[in-house]
């Protein structure tokens, strides 16, 4: 191996430490403020609740007399306000139908970190910017090009473009699971609810009150969609194409065909819950099914080698010895 080479391998080193070192950083920073927030959130909820405004220090009837012209956090004034723009800028060049479908996606994931598909789409093109940046890195000697270096910047150029997308479908199956978990539970709630005398609008009322998941936000929104003045079934639809859950959709169209041939709602919900809980121990009993076969691939690369080491291990020097 001659200089130049050398240089080379402690380029590729370099970049990619500083790739790892850039998505650390940029996960600790956005772990920390999202701690951070959520603990301010919900420290300010407890003191709604539990401290007094005289123990607080603040009169409720005072008022400023000058109102605070500048208002939130600085980097909420500086760092997401400059983000803002740069989505704005970006989404001016990008195509309609890509923004449809990932404003649809972040309604589905239920608006992570107030998303705008201007802003995911700049998420997007500033993580291609550095996959592009990185890649360059790696074969910026033009005249000793290495395919080794070009498939290793077009790697990371297709992981830098597809991670958001890739994080954002993470979120929309998780929040589907969980609304597909608590289903049967609303379902038995609503049914008792009904059968107690209450009426199915009612019933959603004091459910979504008392219920904090994202089921229960759902519900919020069918109701006061319902205070609004929209109808009973058009707000279950809304509810059903913001989430594509197959077994809400089909649970909504049962409780709509049945508010048009007037049968009793505590009967259609019952056999609806039962049906839903049916449903949940099948999939259950899908994904307990497909663990054998997962999980040959962390046997077969940790566990197994291991195994072969600590049992074959001591028999080595008398096979070395005998060959």
């Amino acid at each position: 191996m001659n200089y130049y080479d050398l240089i080379d391998t402690n380029l590729i080193y370099i970049v990619v430490g500083g790739l790892v070192a850039f998505l650390g950083l940029f996960l600790a920073i956005y772990g920390l403020y999202t701690w951070f927030t959520r603990g301010r959130r919900i420290t300010k909820r407890v003191e709604q609740f539990v401290i007094a405004d005289y123990q607080l220090g603040v009169d409720p009837k005072s008022s400023p007399i000058v109102p605070r012209e500048v208002s939130g956090s600085l980097f909420s004034r500086t760092i997401l306000n400059w983000f803002k723009k740069l989505g704005n800028f970006l989404g001016k060049y990008a195509p309609q139908k890509m923004l449809a479908e990932t404003e649809h996606k972040l309604i589905v994931a239920g608006n992570p970190s107030n998303l705008t598909p201007t802003g995911f789409f700049a998420i997007r093109v500033i993580a291609l910017g550095l996959g592009l940046f990185f890649a360059y890195q790696l074969n910026s000697d033009l005249e000793n090009i290495d395919m080794n270096n070009i498939l290793m910047g077009a790697l990371v150029i297709i992981i830098a473009w597809l991670l958001p997308a890739s994080w954002l479908n993470g979120r929309m199956r998780s929040r589907q699971d969980e609304i597909l978990r608590d289903l049967p539970d609303a379902l038995d709630m609503l049914s008792v609810c009904a059968s107690a005398g209450l009426g199915f609008d009612q019933s959603l009322q004091r459910i979504s009150s008392y219920w904090d998941t994202a089921l229960g936000e759902e519900l919020q929104r069918v109701v006061r969609e319902m205070e609004m003045g929209v109808s009973r079934s058009e707000a279950l639809k809304n509810m059903s194409s913001r989430l594509d859950v197959d077994d809400l959709t089909r649970f909504i169209a049962t409780i709509n065909q049945a508010e048009k041939i007037g049968m009793s709602y505590a009967t259609v919900l019952h056999s609806q819950a039962a049906q839903m809980r049916i449903m949940r121990q099948l999939r259950a009993r899908e994904i307990a099914n497909k663990l054998p076969g997962k999980i040959i691939i962390p046997v077969a690369l940790f566990i197994f080698p291991a195994l072969l080491i600590v049992i074959l291990g001591p028999a080595l020097p008398l096979l070395l010895s005998a060959f």
